[in-house]
């Protein structure tokens, strides 16, 4: 397994040289920029990447020191991308990477010129957290410190929109 981790490493460093770049200069930002942001497209992680799930093995054939190792490679190709998982302190390297390789068809865009694409996994919703129990950040959120007092978890109605 690890000669075919190393491969794979290399594969997602090369991928990590191959980003767009903007025909714009980087901090430039012009009606051009805004017309070529307009007329990209949302297309999957693995399109962007050059890389599938598939060729990224499930956590459950790679040790803990593997696991830490491909985490750690994840998070710096999808730097290269300029896209950042937003996970919580202390989150298990097992988590970390089976969320970003369940992610990796995920559509997205990548904004070239210094654009920062962060991913937050959780929808805010306690019982279906993707950190699990443990690492849940919105499981003590009040909803009217999102919305404002009075309004009801249940009803539509007293919604402001």
């Amino acid at each position: 397994m690890q000669a075919y981790l190393s491969q794979l490493i290399e594969d997602m460093h090369l991928s990590a040289t191959r980003v767009p770049q903007s025909k714009i200069p980087e901090g430039t930002f012009d009606e051009d920029y805004m017309m070529e942001l307009e007329e990209m497209e949302d297309q999957p992680m693995s399109v962007l990447f050059g890389l599938t799930i598939e060729q990224f093995p499930s956590s459950d054939k790679l040790t803990s020191e593997q696991l830490t190792l491909m985490a750690d490679e994840f998070e710096e190709l999808w730097a290269a991308y300029n896209f950042f998982p937003d996970f919580p302190d202390g989150l298990p390297d097992r988590r970390r990477y089976e969320l970003m390789r369940e992610y990796i068809d995920h559509e997205c865009s990548h904004w070239p010129g210094g654009w920062n694409h962060h991913f937050e996994f959780c929808d805010y919703d306690p019982h279906n957290c993707p950190f699990g129990e443990d690492f849940c950040k919105c499981k003590d959120f009040e909803v009217d410190e999102f919305m404002g007092e009075g309004i009801s978890k249940t009803s539509d109605e007293d919604l402001p929109f």
